[in-house]
């Protein structure tokens, strides 16, 4: 009798870690719990939209150009 979580399918084996600003976590907590899910989750989904939408366009201009041009404050961003 096994007890516990179950295994995931494809376990995460990987780990990594981020040195994120004050707001830059608090951008991700907070998108993680309007939509419910995890912090990881809405990581990956983000970086997920790097790849499927509009990779020429992000590849030229960098991501602090971007999220300027929409209006997101980026001033600690450094």
């Amino acid at each position: 009798m096994e007890r516990g979580r179950p295994k995931a399918q494809i376990p995460r084996e990987k780990h990594l870690s981020l040195r994120l600003t004050n707001f830059e976590f608090e951008k991700i907590s907070r998108i993680a719990k309007q939509k419910n899910i995890s912090k990881t989750e809405a990581v990956l989904q983000g970086i997920d939209l790097l790849i499927h939408h509009r990779p020429k366009r992000i590849a030229s201009r960098s991501v602090k150009e971007i999220l300027k041009e929409r209006g997101v404050d980026v001033s600690d961003m450094d």
